[in-house]
């Protein structure tokens, strides 16, 4: 079975003039280049297999363009969820000369001096994977909402709409986690027999989420479903194991490691849904067009996850939903016209050849991003 590409969803809703979108200042020189480009990557946070997976692919990526000489160089810069410390990583990228700045942010609302500084310079910058409303950038993300939603329905299925449940969030103040609870709130909005006994962040992090899963173990007799985000499945199982419990129905992750763990367990009742890293590459490839000079058709815009009058988005569908046996027609399918629904024996076919820690992974094709322009 051959990997899908991640495609876009369209909106052909149009809120707000277009005239800014994708605006940057250009000199002569960077009017004129269509190679050799210098560009940079800042990632706000670095804690987990995934992050590492994305800028693993945003590097595979940007060494073809440099061995085909479309970039002349890149960089990378990680910091741990320290707002000041991206900052000054992306101080010293503007400092350096870049191009281009790909960020993906530590917070939202924490980046604005960087952003002003490099439109000031006539640096592109394209917000990557987390969203952020700025004027004149382009936002390149996964679709946190939906992702999230799936999953929150899938889980209201198993337990048919009543019941205790625990929730285990990713990284406060990230916008991702933002949008995914919103998610959540919104589908447990729907099911009032449903009690949220309580709710923690796991950091997107197994050890935090192990953690965090043993706490309301201790707290709470009873547990009939867990509601928690990617990477984290795992630290969950190690909770229950050595708490000597049963687990319930719980939402899962979608890395090697851990549908091994789940073909292993019969009665294990979980759904993983992947929110691909290669989201990354996709930012890489767009922010390589806008700089040769290519226009976003508007029509595959938007509007930005963090400010619905901000019409400057590119939203990467999740590319797939596994489930036990694959579920093309359940509820949480409708309307996911570039989602496919497989089986878990069709995710480990997809990554025989990949490490433990690999998270399923999607990416858009040369030609599904050329589609995205004039």
């Amino acid at each position: 079975m051959k990997k899908r590409a991640l495609a876009i969803v369209m909106a052909g809703l149009m809120a707000v003039s277009m005239s800014s979108v994708c605006a940057y200042a250009k000199d002569e020189e960077k009017e004129a280049k269509t190679e050799g480009f210098y560009i940079g990557l800042s990632n706000g946070y670095w804690g987990n297999t995934w992050r590492a997976q994305m800028v693993e692919d945003f590097e595979n990526k940007a060494e073809e363009y440099k061995e085909e000489g479309i970039i002349s160089d890149y960089m990378i810069s990680n910091s741990n969820s320290d707002a000041t410390e991206q900052l000054n990583q992306i101080n010293a990228m503007i400092d350096s000369g870049v191009d281009a700045i790909l960020i993906d942010a530590v917070s939202p609302t924490t980046i604005k001096s960087a952003v002003e500084k490099a439109k000031a310079k006539g640096i592109l910058v394209v917000i990557a994977n987390d969203p952020a409303a700025y004027e004149d950038t382009i936002c390149v993300c996964g679709d946190n909402y939906t992702w999230q939603k799936i999953q929150a329905m899938w889980l209201m299925e198993q337990i048919e709409g009543k019941g205790d449940i625990v929730k285990i969030t990713g990284v406060s103040g990230n916008a991702a986690d933002t949008i995914r609870e919103q998610a959540n709130d919104d589908i447990l909005a729907e099911y009032p027999d449903v009690n949220v006994l309580t709710s923690a962040p796991g950091n997107w992090s197994q050890t935090d989420a192990q953690s965090v899963m043993t706490t309301f173990l201790s707290s709470y007799d009873s547990i009939d479903a867990i509601l928690e985000q990617d990477v984290m499945a795992e630290g969950v199982i190690k909770a229950y194991e050595n708490a000597g419990k049963d687990i319930p129905v719980m939402t899962g992750d979608y890395t090697k490691s851990f549908f091994a763990k789940w073909a292993e367990m019969e009665d294990l009742n979980t759904v993983g849904v992947p929110y691909a890293p290669g989201n990354a590459t996709v930012a890489l490839e767009v922010a390589v067009r806008l700089l040769q000079g290519k226009e976003i058709d508007e029509a595959n815009l938007v509007a930005n996850p963090m400010d619905e009058n901000l019409i400057n988005t590119v939203m990467v569908a999740p590319p797939y939903v596994v489930t036990k046996e694959a579920q093309p027609d359940a509820t949480w399918m409708e309307g996911l016209e570039n989602t496919e629904a497989i089986s878990l024996d069709e995710a480990m076919e997809l990554l025989k050849d990949s490490a433990d820690t690999a998270a399923l992974d999607g990416y858009m094709s040369d030609e599904a991003v050329d589609k995205l322009f004039k």
